[in-house]
């Protein structure tokens, strides 16, 4: 009866609760992103259809077009990665391995859409003559900020504008996806390195035999030895 909750408790140590915990949790966000997607590519058809001109309309499905099409990308990335999670070997570490992934899914996340609005968007300034922030409602806030005009430069600059910003974002959560992993590693590294230095000086000097805490001589040559601090 006492040991019953030892298996579980078992499967957290190993992580297998964890990584099924979260990879189900990414499963869920990437649906979580569509149904978001379908209810801004919505808010921008709603913004098109109140403007009078018809390439306005046209830009306002152009750019939804590209939406959901990002969307859809980004809810195969976290379908993805939730697999990559799940297919995590035995390591010394548990949460550090998930939490750089979720690191990468997040740079793949904010690149992804902000490639594809961005294409979207120039489309819908050539067309609508307009920042496309203003059709995306509330879910402007989460877009890079841009004042582009409704001019074809304006276009241009905005779609490079947002690609940079996106391929920036990528850079640093990659760079943070991997310095987690390195910084473990290192930390694992070291720990192991004091414990070698530490025994090795608890060795004699004539067999290297490893001697007690108090020990005064060598159990395997018998000889008098003298135990030295590691510096």
């Amino acid at each position: 009866m006492l040991t019953s909750f030892h298996p579980v408790l078992k499967a957290l140590e190993n992580g297998d609760v964890i990584r099924k915990a979260i990879a189900l949790a990414l499963r869920i966000a990437g649906i979580l992103v569509l149904v978001g997607g379908a209810l801004a590519a919505i808010q921008i058809l709603k913004f098109s259809f109140h403007m009078e001109s018809s390439s306005a309309t046209v830009g306002g499905l152009l750019l939804s077009a590209c939406l959901l099409f990002g969307v859809a990308c980004v809810g195969q990335i976290y379908f993805y990665r939730a697999g990559s999670i799940r297919d995590l070997g035995e390591s010394p570490f548990t949460v550090i391995p998930i939490f750089s992934i979720l690191l990468r899914a997040a740079g793949e996340t904010y690149a992804t859409l902000g490639v594809i609005v961005g294409v979207g968007g120039c489309l819908f300034i050539w067309l609508a003559q307009i920042n496309p922030l203003q059709a995306l409602g509330p879910f402007a806030l989460v877009a890079p900020t841009n004042n582009s005009d409704g001019s074809f430069v304006g276009g241009i600059s905005f779609l490079l504008y947002v690609a940079l910003v996106s391929l920036a974002a990528l850079v640093v959560f990659y760079f943070l996806a991997e310095a987690v992993v390195v910084l473990a590693d290192v930390a694992r590294n070291v720990h192991l390195l004091a414990h070698r230095t530490v025994a090795a000086a608890y060795r004699c000097a004539s067999c290297g035999n490893a001697i007690g805490a108090d020990g005064e001589f060598c159990d395997a040559c018998g000889v008098r030895v003298r135990r030295q601090a590691a510096s």
